[in-house]
């Protein structure tokens, strides 16, 4: 049905008229009042007051409290006569005109120092100092003036700037009669007049004390309370209750009020719907209604938790917001919020037999009398009739109907139709309790099980299975009609059917457990169906298990699943999901109700939440705010005609207004409360020398250094859940964003650097709503002596003057001692130049001798060749004359001189080598090593092919620039080194490889012959060294080719993993640039002659 403006505003009427006549008409039986269990100085409670800021002072008969709605603030009688009460039995608490709060006890007058956080004793001046030893018992505060009742001496009026006091004592009564002495309440009248109410009798009074009027009060009277302009209403000790009309000088009726027979009433109040409490002694709370005069009273029921604490109520008061306290004798405070609760929790109560028989409610109907059928698991069926606010019970217990687990509920006119487990379906006449059962044994029902029950448009009765399937029953032709389902994801039939809806269309739609949904399309008296489900594609579903199908009034078709809540788009046929990844309290959705504004409020496994669909905001609703529980019930949810709505859970049901439940704006104060360093309190004026106020008092602190460790505490004041209000704070100066921390109410900061910070507070309120109610607290961390300016300046001032000093003796010695230096200088350059004329001369002598020793090397290796070319040239000529093959010896004799000759041969041309390689200066070029490494080949060519050798020469080898011939010379050593050490490998190998990086190319020959051992290593490059006996050379090959490599600024290495594993040799040569001078062009002979 679509929601029109008229059904809108019918609505809305009904809930304005629904809230004013639901307080005001209402039985004070029905009144939930909370308890504050915040320990308290002692539970008698004697006062109650809020003061401007909106703590709740609680005067007790041991001292008084400020309550914050967390804690209370316990001040107590003192000791000495400073600070503290005065006693610490409290009679009155008042507020006077400067916000100073004042408090009358049975021996004195105090007050309360705000910026301390003290109570002290009020500072009378001159006369005034008798008047703090009586009894106070009223306190009002006119212009300048204290008016001061007492319990036994009359009315003080005491002047705050001069002290100047007068002091009225009305005639006293006769013996046993009541006092006319002891003050009940005073109230200032329009015309500077004031009404004084004693125990005996009132009195009209002026501005000088002097009695106009004098009105017999005809009881003892025990409280009074001014209504309007001009209505008293006196309490009597008796119980009854006298209104006096000022205007017409009379009582309002010819005879009392009997409140409660013989319970004097002791406080009086009035709430903000017109009607005023009474609390009386042992008889209970009443309740008067000024606008019909009725009473009705409640007293504490040990059966309900929820009821007065205590039969003796001492104390009454209406905060701001209309919050009613109530003080009791012994069982301390309690308050009465209508507010509070934002839902009506109804539940099942083992001592009333007028209540929900089971507290697991499953379904919801309501007949056209407004009245409420729920079905339970476990209690049957319950018929609340809401008017009278009375539950009917009907299940097997009782005998009147055939099951106590009721699972669904629908209505077929003035039938009750009832799904049930086990026992089928039950049709139920609402108007004669009958009923009739069908199951499986009486009819065609496929299962006694019934999850799910739907009248359709046209009168068919849809039946939701479990195990059993999906039925239709016909009433016209009486006869029943199953409905295969078939899931499209395994192809099998649907046996277990969850949920059911006709839509604004007469298409039913059917959810199941496991698949999810089926659109079903009726043509021609045939079914065929449109599945969604969580595997698909096209149709998708958050999930297959579905607990709720609902249609809103704007005909969007939601379907709630055990993953996810799903709206249904018409026009492409597919779900748009929302889940806890948009805000969503819970996955599980459990029931989904939309109210008359449009709001969508879904019951879930964590509780209710409120969905505004246009904004996509949630806001979510807890215990705390009346819910029967976290969890609800999937098939228990229902919206009344009246537009309440109704959620079920294993706990009850709960019954609400939405615009009762809306949430507050209010942006409660946040206050600091303690401020702490090194975990001990400060308080104003204490060794800390930090405050001189109470911290809530200060804006900004300062802090030493040595306070590395401190902790402020803070709260927001609100005496409504306080507990639910959540915080976040952040250090300007410290930090850059907010640390939102729950219901914690402190920070801590430690070792923080000397500057200036900002503490920034803020809170919700005790509905979650975060508001703009930031408390700033500036600190100031001063730094240790030595960080601050001063020291600073005096230490710069004393290091420069230390300097200067310093610097001036420097000087001074640096002069002196520069004469003795240019003394030594003088003395030391004349031994340096002797000394040089003799190095120049060594130097010289070296020179020639150098001269002369490569001379001698020419002249030897020239003069050696000769005599060994004779020696061989003979000994060629020896097998001329000798026949070798009679002297068999003489040929070997033969092969060991030529082998001689040429090893000498060897070593004299490789002595010439070594004296040219200083002398021959480097052509560099650029060459192409590939060429160059061929051209060393050709000088080992043949033996290669003699040793079998493979050669693997890597290919575009990097250019270098060096001298051709040396380099040709280093390649050929290397692979003839190589050659000479193969030793016995099956395969030999030697390979040629080069890489080449910005600053250098290296190249490596590599083999995989007999290697060598680290100590042979180690020598490897130094002249006349040889490493196997076998082998023959004269030790300087290696010495000349590193010689050369370094000629060319570059390096040579060898490493090897030991004998038999080959020896690889690195080659680092410069990658010199064109234009470079070679900067290795000569070899001095000093090394060749120091050989």
């Amino acid at each position: 049905m679509k929601r029109t403006a008229l059904s809108l505003v019918t609505a809305n009427v009904l809930l304005v008229l629904g809230t004013y006549f639901s307080f005001s008409q209402s039985n004070l039986d029905s009144l939930n009042f909370i308890p504050i269990k915040a320990p308290i100085s002692q539970n008698t409670v004697t006062e109650i007051f809020e003061d401007k800021h909106g703590f709740l002072w609680v005067g007790t008969t041991k001292g008084i409290n400020r309550y914050d709605g967390s804690d209370f603030k316990v001040f107590e009688e003192s000791r000495d006569s400073t600070m503290g009460l005065t006693h610490g039995h409290i009679e009155y608490i008042y507020e006077d005109l400067k916000g100073t709060l004042l408090i009358g006890t049975s021996r004195g007058l105090n007050l309360y120092d705000e910026k301390l956080a003290v109570i002290r004793p009020y500072p009378f001046q001159t006369e005034g100092g008798k008047i703090q030893s009586e009894h106070i018992m009223v306190i009002k505060n006119i212009q300048e003036s204290l008016w001061l009742g007492t319990s036994e001496h009359g009315l003080y009026r005491y002047h705050t700037k001069t002290g100047k006091t007068g002091h009225l004592e009305f005639p006293k009564s006769e013996q046993d009669k009541p006092n006319n002495n002891r003050i009940i309440e005073i109230f200032p009248l329009a015309n500077q007049d004031y009404f004084i109410v004693t125990e005996g009798k009132s009195y009209i009074i002026d501005e000088a004390l002097t009695i106009k009027q004098e009105i017999d009060n005809l009881q003892n009277t025990s409280s009074a309370l001014q209504i309007g302009a001009s209505q008293f209403f006196l309490g009597m000790r008796n119980g009854e209750l006298l209104i006096y009309n000022l205007k017409e000088g009379t009582f309002t009726d010819e005879n009392p009020i009997m409140v409660s027979q013989g319970h004097a009433l002791l406080a009086m109040e009035q709430d903000d719907c017109g009607n005023v409490w009474l609390g009386t002694e042992n008889g209970g709370l009443s309740l008067y209604q000024l606008a019909n005069g009725t009473i009705s009273n409640t007293k504490l029921d040990y059966k309900n938790p929820s009821s007065i604490p205590n039969n003796s109520i001492w104390s009454l008061h209406k905060t701001r917001n209309g919050v009613m306290y109530v003080g009791t004798y012994k069982k301390g405070i309690s308050f009465y919020d209508r507010n509070y609760y934002k839902f009506q929790k109804i539940a099942a109560n083992p001592f009333d037999r007028n209540s929900l028989s089971n507290n697991i409610v499953t379904s919801f109907a309501e007949d056209e009398n407004g009245g409420l059928w729920i079905g339970t698991d476990g209690g049957g069926l319950n018929y609340w009739d809401r008017k009278a606010n009375r539950f009917e019970h009907f299940s097997l217990d009782v005998g009147n109907l055939n099951t106590n687990v009721v699972l669904t509920l629908t209505f077929d006119k003035d039938k009750l139709w009832i799904g049930s487990w086990g026992t089928g379906f039950t049709i139920f006449d609402t108007a004669t309790k009958a009923y009739e059962v069908w199951d499986t044994t009486n009819s065609s029902l496929s299962s006694n099980n019934i999850i799910d029950l739907l009248k359709d448009s046209k009168g068919r009765i849809w039946i939701a299975n479990f195990r059993g399937g999906l039925q239709v029953y016909h009433p016209d032709t009486e006869l029943f009609e199953d409905i295969e389902l078939e899931s499209e994801i395994y192809s099998e039939k649907i046996s277990s059917v969850a949920r059911l809806l006709e839509d604004d269309e007469g298409t039913i739609w059917v959810g199941t457990e496991t698949m999810g949904v089926f659109r079903l399309i009726e043509e021609n008296g045939a079914w065929s169906h449109d599945q969604y489900h969580n595997l698909s594609d096209t149709n998708f579903l958050s999930d297959n298990f579905v607990n709720v199908l609902t249609q809103d009034d704007d005909g969007n078709i939601w379907v709630g699943t055990q993953a996810g809540l799903n709206k249904f788009d018409p026009e492409n046929k597919t779900f748009t999901s929302i889940t806890i990844a948009d805000g969503l309290l819970s996955d599980a959705i459990r029931g989904l109700v939309q109210d008359v504004n449009g709001f969508l409020w879904i019951s879930t496994d964590k509780g209710i939440t409120r969905y505004e669909e246009e904004t996509g905001e949630f806001l979510d609703y807890d215990m705390y705010d009346g819910l029967q529980g976290d969890e609800y019930n999937s098939s228990a949810f229902y919206r009344t005609f009246n537009f309440d709505i109704v959620f079920g859970g294993p706990n009850g049901f709960n019954i609400f207004n939405p615009k009762q439940a809306a949430k507050q704006t209010d942006a409660p104060v946040v206050l600091l409360s303690d401020l702490k360093i090194f975990n001990t309190s400060v308080r104003p004026n204490d060794r800390f020398g930090v405050l001189q106020e109470d911290i809530n008092q200060v804006d900004s602190i300062t802090l030493s250094h040595k306070h590395s460790v401190f902790n402020i505490e803070f709260k927001a004041l609100t005496l409504k859940a306080a507990e639910k209000v959540r915080y976040a704070y952040y250090l300007e100066g410290f930090e850059n964003k907010w640390n939102y921390v729950g219901n914690k109410t402190s920070a801590t900061y430690t070792n923080l650097h000397s500057g200036d910070y900002v503490l920034h507070v803020k809170s919700t309120n005790s509905d979650g709503i975060w508001n703009a109610n930031e408390r700033l607290l500036h600190i100031r961390i001063t730094p240790p002596f030595w960080k601050t300016w001063w020291f600073g300046l005096i230490l710069t001032c004393f290091i420069l003057g230390l300097i200067y000093l310093i610097h001036y003796i420097r000087i001074r010695s640096l002069k002196a001692n520069q004469l003795k230096l240019e003394r030594k200088i003088s003395e030391r350059t004349k031994e340096l130049q002797i000394q040089q004329k003799k190095l120049l001369k060594a130097a010289d002598e070296l020179s020639l001798q150098n001269e002369e020793i490569q001379r001698f090397t020419y002249s030897v290796t020239h003069d050696l060749k000769s005599p060994l070319s004779g020696i061989k040239g003979i000994a060629n000529l020896i097998p001329m004359d000798i026949n070798l093959a009679e002297n068999p010896d003489m040929e070997k004799y033969l092969e060991m001189i030529h082998t001689s000759c040429d090893t000498m041969g060897d070593l004299i041309g490789d002595l010439g080598k070594m004296a040219r390689i200083g002398k021959i200066k480097n052509e560099n070029e650029f060459l192409n090593s590939n060429e160059i490494i061929q051209l060393a080949l050709n000088l080992v060519w043949g033996k290669l092919e003699v040793n079998h050798i493979a050669l693997e020469i890597h290919e575009n080898l990097p250019t270098i620039y060096a001298d051709k011939n040396r380099m040709i010379q280093v390649f050929s050593n290397l692979l003839d080194n190589a050659i000479k050490y193969m030793g016995n490998q099956s395969k030999p190998l030697i390979v040629v490889k080069a890489k080449k990086t910005e600053k250098e190319v290296e190249f490596q020959v590599i083999d995989n012959g007999s290697g060598m051992d680290k100590e042979s290593l180690g020598k490897l490059f130094s002249p006349f060294e040889r490493f196997h006996p076998n082998v023959k050379g004269s030790g300087l090959g290696l010495y000349m080719t590193k010689q050369i490599v370094v000629s060319h600024g570059g390096d040579i290495r060898a490493e090897s993993s030991g004998k038999g594993k080959g020896t690889t040799f690195f080659i680092t040569l410069p990658n010199t640039r064109p234009g470079i001078e070679d900067r290795h062009e000569t070899k001095s002979w000093d090394t060749i002659a120091s050989l």
